[in-house]
């Protein structure tokens, strides 16, 4: 009889199988991102029937097939109930989702990135930031987590500290100098240089408690926009029902 196994984690995405059976997408703290096979899901009375949704999170208990795992029980700790029920809320929350998929593969070290989604979808439920303002701390944190993070703490050339400029294709912050040999001419205020800063080093508990000015949350936005647009080549679904919604 095969060894059963208990990872915890968030269900990023789940895909129809067959006539009753489910493919779940699970990022998870001890594997990282594994496929589960729920067999009979879809199966009135299924135990399995709640627990197979999008965004659920909880304790699974699996055994290891050929190329997927096997679910045999799972304990749900959180449904995030709220964000199916708002239609912005959900695509954000299927875009974190998209992007945390296409950042992560078994055998990743995940805690970061789960406890990041954790707080993420925790601050789309409350609503008392922006959606959009979430948005962009989410893709900063996680490409920090993945090691593209902005570096924004010197001159991404010569160290200086006098740093004025933003260069996505140079992965960060410039001084005036190098700027002006390397024709960037993307200048960035020192408001968004500190909210980087804040952004990658406070705990992930905290990052969704503080505020922004409009034009603050604008150029944010269009720092983060820039850097995915550089480093991550895949389009989201999730993006492109949210553009429809505008």
């Amino acid at each position: 009889m095969k060894e059963e196994l208990i990872v915890n984690g968030i269900v990023l995405y789940a895909t129809l199988v067959g006539e009753y059976d489910k493919r779940l997408v699970v990022l998870t703290k001890e594997k990282g991102k594994i496929t589960i096979f729920a067999n009979g899901a879809r199966r009135p009375g299924s135990q399995f029937r709640a627990a197979s949704q999008s965004f659920v999170m909880g304790a699974f208990t699996i055994t290891a097939g050929r190329d997927y795992y096997n679910l045999h029980k799972v304990e749900v700790r959180e449904y995030f109930s709220e964000l199916p029920l708002d239609m912005e809320k959900m695509c954000y929350a299927s875009y974190f989702c998209e992007l945390m998929s296409y950042y992560t593969r078994e055998g990743d070290s995940c805690v970061n990135n789960l406890n990041l989604l954790y707080v993420t979808f925790k601050a789309l439920i409350k609503g008392s930031m922006p959606n959009t303002l979430i948005k962009a701390i989410y893709e900063t944190r996680l490409m920090d987590i993945e090691g593209e993070g902005i570096h924004c703490y010197s001159c991404v050339k010569c160290s200086s500290k006098e740093i004025t400029y933003i260069s996505s294709k140079r992965g960060g912050l410039l001084c005036d100098r190098c700027a002006k040999e390397l024709n960037v001419t993307q200048g960035i205020s020192p408001t968004i240089v500190y909210t980087l800063q804040f952004i990658q080093s406070v705990s992930i508990g905290q990052l969704y408690g503080f505020s922004l000015s409009d034009d603050a949350m604008k150029e944010l936005i269009n720092v983060t926009d820039s850097f995915l647009n550089e480093h991550v080549d895949k389009k989201f679904k999730s993006l492109e029902i949210l553009s429809s919604l505008a």
